[in-house]
């Protein structure tokens, strides 16, 4: 229990820490919500007024502390452009981007990790080179990059898959590919790197001789493995939230990191930060309850 409220404190200070630095950094970039509102014809009256109406005439640390409460209230405050809560655009916004990340993440994990076991079990042989040539050229190709291609192929060439919209199965394949694709490559590097580290050390030997087979090997040197394994797809996590800014904008899914792409457009400081504190928040989840499986898989592991 004592290191369960360890972990917990560490993961609400790492929130709260992000979320403060998240405040003063928005707040100090370029642009103005208000000018952006009001159009570059409006009078220095009408723009005070405005500042003064939406709270942004205080000091930062008066903004931040108000700010503070809010969120601790359960408040995220209302879009500047939109005019409604940023709750409610988050729950309409998010169920596409849970399907889309869940997707990737889940189909990466499993893809990535069967082909670097499997490649690592065939070392130097046709399969391993083949599977090291391709997760390479594959990380080579960044999100931006990458969807456009598939787009090509699969909607303007093959005329196959749908270019954008939302809503049923084929509108998920593209975005879904787009990241499945880098992070498969990824884990596949890694679940590699990792099993040949594992199957060299005494135990395996001690296995071989007892007369287990390959097989058997296999699944025991992978079980060891899975607590790296875990801890990456944990870290991809934030490469997956990251991404679906991207892919999200490029695909015209509306989700989450379209609404935060729109909020960043337009200087919506509530709907940024509400965005950027939900992803925080599930990304802390994640980590934590992979942190708590890695001990049960492996009690050699101790926080």
């Amino acid at each position: 229990m004592e290191k369960l409220i360890k972990k917990f404190l560490y993961s609400l200070f790492t929130i709260v820490l992000a979320v403060s630095a998240l405040f003063f950094i928005i707040r100090l970039a370029p642009g103005d919500p208000v000018e952006k509102i009001l159009g570059a014809e409006a009078s220095a009256v009408e723009i005070s007024d405005l500042r003064a109406q939406l709270g942004l005439d205080q000091s930062l640390i008066a903004q931040y502390s108000n700010f503070m409460i809010n969120i601790l209230k359960g408040e995220f405050g209302e879009s500047l452009f939109k005019k409604k809560s940023v709750s409610s655009l988050l729950s309409a916004h998010m169920p596409a981007t849970v399907i889309l990340a869940f997707t990737s993440i889940t189909l990466s994990a499993f893809i990535g990790t069967f082909l670097g076991i499997w490649a690592g079990f065939k070392k130097k042989k046709t399969f391993d080179n083949a599977g090291r040539i391709i997760s390479l050229f594959a990380l080579s190709f960044p999100i931006f990059s990458l969807a456009p291609l598939l787009v090509l192929i699969f909607s303007i060439k093959l005329n196959i898959l749908p270019v954008s919209e939302w809503g049923s199965l084929k509108h998920v394949i593209l975005p879904t590919l787009t990241l499945v694709i880098p992070l498969s490559a990824v884990l596949m590097r890694v679940s590699r790197n990792k099993y040949l580290e594992e199957v060299n050390v005494p135990w395996v030997q001690v296995l071989e001789a007892k007369g287990l087979s390959s097989i058997q090997i296999l699944l025991r040197v992978t079980k060891v493995c899975l607590p790296t394994i875990l801890n990456v797809v944990a870290i991809q996590l934030s490469v997956v939230l990251a991404g679906t800014m991207i892919t999200e904008t490029i695909f015209d899914i509306p989700g989450m990191g379209m609404l935060l792409f729109e909020g960043i457009q337009n200087r919506d400081y509530p709907v940024v930060q509400g965005v950027i504190i939900y992803s925080t928040v599930i990304y802390m989840l994640v980590y934590f309850i992979v942190d708590y499986l890695n001990e049960i898989i492996d009690p050699r592991i101790k926080s």
